[in-house]
C-alpha cells in the first residue's frame, strides 16, 4: 500500500500525551505527514515539538478543548482564512478521551455520566461536522475520518459505565458514519485495547502485575494504530487483550463479562477496589 500520507496535512486530537503523542511523532517521522496537534496543554506541545528535533517544521499545534462545539468552529474558520502551505487536511484523527476512575454505575454521579460523554463521544461529533467540508482527498484516496475507539466498546467490564458507555456510542457512530460515506470519505474505527498510561502508575499494586503485563506500551500500540491507517483498514481491534475481549463478548455475552470480571475482581487492584468492595480490607492491613 502506497504511503498516501506523506506531504499530507493531518489534524490528530490528543496529541500532547499518550497514544496521540506517539502517532503524532510516528506520522511526521515515518510517514513524512504533516501534523497540526490539537490539545490543551501548552507546555506538553512545546515538549513534543522539542522532541521532534528538525521534523518540527512538520508540526503545529492548536490549544482548545474538543468538547467545545465553538472551538471546533473557529479552528475551522482559521484554516480556511489562513495560507498554510500544508493545504486542505486529507485526515481527520479524533483519539482524544478521558478515562474516569473505576466505580460502581450506581456510585457514579451524572455530572461525571455528562463530562465524559462530552469528551469522548460529543467532542467526535463537533469534530467531524466541522471538518467534513474542508477535508480533501487526492486521486484515489479519499479524504478520511478515523475515530479512536476502545476495546470497551466490544466488551464491557464492570466499573466503567459511563466509560464503555461512550466508546460504544462512538463505536456506533462510526459504524453508521462508514456505511453511509462509502465511495465519499474512508472511515475507520479502532479499537485499542489496554495501554500503558498514568492510570495504572497510580496503582501501586500494578508493577508486575496482570495490569503491568497486559499493558501495551503507547508507543507500540501507535505504531499499530498508523499501520492499519496507512493500510486503510476500516475496523482494527488491537492488542491481545482487546481481542480476547472481542470474542468473549461474541461467543459468551453473559457468562463471559462475569468471568472478566472475576479474574478482575482476584487481582486485588487497587484501581478496582472501589467496585468489589476490598478497599476497606486493603486499609485494615
Amino acid at each position: 500500500m502506497r504511503n498516501w500520507l506523506k506531504n499530507k496535512c493531518v489534524i490528530l486530537t490528543g496529541a500532547s500525551s499518550g497514544i496521540g503523542r506517539e502517532l503524532c511523532k510516528i506520522l511526521i517521522e515515518k510517514y513524512g505527514a504533516y501534523v497540526i496537534g490539537v490539545g490543551r496543554k501548552e507546555e506538553k506541545m512545546l515538549s513534543l515539538s522539542h522532541e521532534l528535533g528538525d521534523d518540527a517544521k512538520k508540526f503545529q499545534y492548536r490549544l482548545f478543548d474538543v468538547s467545545d462545539k465553538n472551538a471546533w468552529q473557529n479552528f475551522v474558520k482559521e484554516l480556511k482564512n489562513s495560507t498554510n502551505a500544508w493545504g486542505a487536511p486529507i485526515l481527520l484523527i479524533n483519539n482524544a478521551g478521558a478515562f474516569p476512575t473505576f466505580k460502581k454505575a450506581l456510585n457514579t454521579d451524572m455530572e461525571t455520566y455528562a463530562w465524559i460523554m462530552q469528551t469522548n463521544f460529543f467532542s467526535v461529533l463537533y469534530g467531524v461536522e466541522a471538518l467534513s467540508p474542508i477535508l480533501q482527498g487526492e486521486g484515489k484516496h479519499l479524504p478520511a475520518i478515523v475515530n479512536v475507539s476502545s476495546s470497551a466498546s466490544l466488551c464491557t467490564i464492570a466499573g466503567t459505565s459511563a466509560y464503555s458507555a461512550t466508546k460504544a456510542a462512538l463505536r456506533a457512530y462510526t459504524e453508521s458514519l462508514a456505511m453511509e460515506e462509502k465511495g465519499k470519505k474512508y472511515v475507520a474505527l479502532i479499537c485499542p485495547g489496554t495501554t500503558a498510561t498514568e492510570l495504572f502508575r497510580k496503582d501501586a499494586n500494578s508493577q508486575n502485575s496482570a495490569l503491568d503485563i497486559i499493558a501495551m506500551p503507547a508507543e507500540k500500540m501507535a505504531k499499530k494504530i498508523a499501520r492499519k491507517i496507512i493500510k486503510k483498514r476500516r475496523r482494527a481491534v488491537l492488542g491481545w487483550d482487546a481481542k480476547l475481549m472481542n470474542w468473549t463478548a461474541k461467543l459468551a455475552p453473559v457468562k463471559g463479562l462475569f468471568l472478566i470480571s472475576s479474574v478482575m475482581k482476584a487481582s486485588k487492584s487497587k484501581l478496582f477496589a472501589s467496585v468489589y468492595g476490598y478497599e476497606q480490607t486493603d486499609k485494615n492491613k
